[in-house]
């Protein structure tokens, strides 16, 4: 069973011991990385990611801030450890924590992905999010829509 925990003082070395395949490198921010900004960034949300007992990824949203917009939020990392990819713990995570955001009152989740990136390119379709576009960097920009 996949669950979301907050990232806490008891788990966050375990979030950031975990690793990606050597192919997957530069797809997103380290979770070293994105622990440390969300140090300074306070309306950063981050879940370590378990299955069954035992942390297995990380994920993290925020609702958008510039400019302030409280039903628009973005799921900017999600980071399964590769010894636990393909088990369907990436889209199960998604959903918790779309359900998540939904209960705090957004209306709409963006996320985006690397051009290169053929994992994500197929899970976010999946799970209703439609392509928008282009973000500044590249990036394939994705919105879903809560009803």
């Amino acid at each position: 069973m996949t669950t979301l925990q907050d990232v806490t003082r008891e788990n966050w070395r375990a979030c950031i011991r975990l690793e990606m395949h050597e192919h997957q490198q530069g797809f997103v921010a380290s979770n070293v990385g994105t622990i440390a900004e969300s140090r300074f960034e306070p309306h950063f949300v981050l879940r370590a990611i378990y299955a069954e007992d035992k942390v297995v990824g990380m994920l993290a949203y925020c609702p958008e801030d510039d400019p302030p917009a409280p039903t628009l939020y973005w799921i900017f990392r999600l980071m399964i450890d590769k010894h636990h990819q393909g088990q369907g713990i990436g889209t199960a995570a998604m959903r918790l924590a779309i359900k998540e955001i939904r209960e705090l009152g957004a209306h709409k989740v963006r996320t985006m992905h690397k051009p290169s990136n053929e994992i994500a390119a197929a899970l976010y379709p999946k799970l209703g999010f439609q392509q928008i576009g282009f973000h500044d960097d590249g990036d394939v920009l994705l919105e879903l829509e809560l009803q």
